[in-house]
């Protein structure tokens, strides 16, 4: 097939591209680099906000030099709502060029939209960086990332190009839930994140006397992720158990740079506020990196698992004291974080590997496409 990814985030589209196109497929990526990440991609839409409107004109002329990579493509799947990088009725009707020059439209369900934000606040799911112990959280802190979602523009953008669609894909269990209501559920599907395999044999982590701990922390966002807290709760860990953790904090690193880090590391503190592993949790758990952060039974249970069980669980519905126990517990029982490091590579394997990932994408794509025939 001939696809066409349109939009990244934390190197979603770039790792489905690489099992793609093992898998024979022909790709193109086209994004704006996903911010600092600057993520590899085949057509650059990166907008210079110094130009103002000129910015956006020029990301339309990027966009019709490459008119012949983004017409004829079997399928096109965009990210979220807001594709590239201009206002929402804009992506609307490039979606409906994209619609009528191409085979069939996959929408991801990714990043924060309408329908997520308003379900986090109904408390779907249970717990969420907005949305905890029964009630709304962080209001202050996020007020202006939900204002942004409630514009009248951006929420008849997110739905029109979300009715536009022949499937919504669903790439977190978390997202699957905010989109699994009666106006939406009958194109949803659940399909795992996408992840590239480190080349070669990963070793067993957690064998030495200490234990090396990476907090990684993406400054601008903390507040949504968590970090923070949970490296309160593993600092509070150490001081009772002393001489036994090595703490190592580093912030908006370059990728490479990060996966080096990764590969070191015993374990990541990770996501607070999430439910099921993310990118960087994956990320880290490929590398036998062991995970603090979110992994939910329910989830294990709807994925069909009944027996790895890599993830260090915490959660802001527990106390302070209760988050130190399970990380203590965790970390120092003998040959424990031996065992979740063996039990994180084959989790990610079994559910992530990018080949694996693209084989499920490409057979959503085979049905929409057969049924549009």
């Amino acid at each position: 097939m001939k696809i066409l990814l349109i939009g990244e985030a934390s190197f979603f589209h770039y790792m489905l591209k690489q099992g793609l196109e093992k898998n024979g497929h022909r790709v193109t990526l086209m994004s704006e680099g996903n911010k600092w990440h600057n993520i590899p991609r085949d057509i650059d839409v990166r907008r210079d906000m110094r130009l103002g409107w000129k910015g956006g004109l020029k990301v339309l002329w990027i966009m019709l030099r490459n008119i012949r990579r983004l017409t004829g493509n079997d399928v096109v799947q965009i990210h979220n709502y807001q594709f590239v990088p201009l206002k929402a009725q804009w992506n609307v009707w490039l979606l409906r060029l994209l619609k009528l020059a191409n085979g069939c439209v996959v929408k991801c369900c990714l990043g924060d939209d309408p329908q997520i934000l308003a379900m986090q606040l109904r408390g779907v799911p249970r717990y969420s960086d907005t949305f905890w112990n029964g009630r709304p959280q962080n209001a202050d802190l996020n007020r202006e990332r939900s204002r942004e979602q409630e514009y009248p523009d951006v929420v008849k953008g997110w739905r029109q190009t979300t009715a536009m669609a022949d499937a919504l894909a669903a790439c977190l269990y978390e997202y699957y839930l905010c989109y699994d209501t009666p106006e939406f559920s009958y194109k949803l599907h659940y399909i795992p994140l996408p992840m590239i395999l480190p080349e070669g044999t990963v070793s067993v982590k957690g064998r030495g006397k200490r234990i090396k701990v990476l907090v990684g922390i993406q400054s601008a966002r903390d507040y949504m992720k968590g970090a923070r807290c949970i490296a309160r709760f593993l600092e509070e860990a150490g001081r009772r158990n002393p001489g036994r953790l090595d703490i190592m904090y580093v912030e908006d690193v370059p990728y490479d740079e990060y996966c080096r880090m990764l590969s070191e590391a015993d374990v990541l503190v990770d996501q607070f506020y999430s439910y099921t592993p993310s990118m960087n949790s994956l990320m880290a758990m490929a590398r036998g990196t062991v995970v603090i952060g979110g992994g939910e039974e329910e989830f294990y249970r709807f994925i069909g698992e009944d027996r790895l069980r890599p993830i260090i669980n915490v959660s802001p519905e527990y106390s302070d004291e209760q988050n130190v126990d399970i990380i203590s517990r965790a970390l120092f029982t003998p040959g424990n974080v031996e065992r979740l490091s063996a039990e994180s590579i084959e989790f990610v394997r079994k559910y992530h590997d990018c080949c694996k990932v693209a084989s499920e994408y490409a057979r959503l794509y085979t049905e929409i496409l057969n049924e549009k025939k």
